[in-house]
């Protein structure tokens, strides 16, 4: 029997990774396992998919010497059936023995896992990584937190601006079905405006109702015709609210829910190494971090 049959016995394509053998034979093993499926038929195959496992581990270690692999095969078949005592077995009993092995072989496998995971949890939630982590934590929800109550708590300011740099040749689809542009203000930011609204820039004076801490134009307002119209710049932080603090506050949550799980491990590792690119980004946007720095007042 070559390795590729034993691969196929697993469900996968000949691999050397570790991991997806593994993970293919403990799904292999649990479907079949003699306490899940008592069936005769399970049994066997339960014994056919522990002794694949064995011998794929082995062929790997060994390099895939097609010598030594059968060298090994056979020395594995010896000792699966080999007789402990001069009493000849019958077959049955011999089955069972062998049953008991790869029962034996799945508990051990399913212990080694979870003193590998125990020394992983361990091993990010104490020390440096943890410190680390919690840095991160607390920066991205003070963040999330401050901009929540910037656009939504805090007073507004309104300032009187107009528009320096434009090109209306450049058009997308945005809110109430405007086409919306790119402009630039005298005040130096820039956002993404109706055409109407620029077209209504050239006889009016725009007014940009902006936060007080991180000066984000939550609306550009005309007065016009004895009313106020206003418009929320499109792709803007405003116009995608709650999505920029909703992810700056995943480090808290992955705080929260600290266990022994895989959806805690993706967290944590994603708020270690991804949220500090995208913290980066938020308070590069706009010039925040000037702002944050000078606590609003620039």
């Amino acid at each position: 029997m070559s390795t590729h049959r034993y691969f196929k016995i697993l469900g996968i394509s000949p691999t050397k990774n570790l991991t997806i053998i593994k993970k293919a034979y403990r799904k292999k093993a649990l479907k079949y396992h003699p306490d899940r499926n008592p069936s005769a038929a399970a049994k066997d195959k339960f014994i056919e998919i522990n002794e694949a496992y064995e011998l794929i581990l082995l062929a790997i270690e060994r390099g895939e010497n097609p010598k030594r692999r059968a060298q090994t095969t056979t020395k594995y078949r010896q000792t699966t059936t080999q007789q402990p005592t001069t009493k000849r077995k019958t077959a049955s009993e011999i089955r069972e023995e062998r049953i008991k092995t790869a029962q034996k072989r799945y508990e051990q496998m399913k212990r080694k896992e979870a003193e590998e995971n125990e020394r992983y949890y361990q091993k990010i939630t104490n020390g440096k990584l943890w410190k680390r982590f919690k840095t991160i934590m607390y920066a991205c929800t003070f963040i999330s937190l401050l901009t929540t109550l910037d656009l939504y708590v805090f007073p507004t300011q309104i300032q009187v601006s107009q528009i320096a740099m434009k090109n209306p040749r450049i058009g997308y689809a945005g809110s109430k079905d405007y086409s919306t542009s790119p402009v630039k203000f005298e005040n130096g930011q820039k956002a993404w405006i109706a055409l109407p609204f620029i077209e209504m820039e050239q006889e009016n004076y725009l007014y940009l109702e902006r936060t007080l801490f991180f000066k984000d134009i939550k609306h550009v307002k005309v007065w016009r015709n004895y009313e106020w119209r206003e418009y929320v710049p499109d792709y803007s932080l405003v116009s995608t609210f709650p999505l920029i603090p909703a992810v700056l506050i995943l480090p808290f949550i992955t705080f929260l829910i600290k266990g022994r799980t895989f959806t805690f491990s993706i967290l944590f590792n994603f708020s270690l190494k991804g949220m500090p690119f995208i913290l980066i980004l938020f308070l590069l946007s706009n010039e925040r971090w000037a702002h944050l720095l000078t606590l609003g007042i620039l």
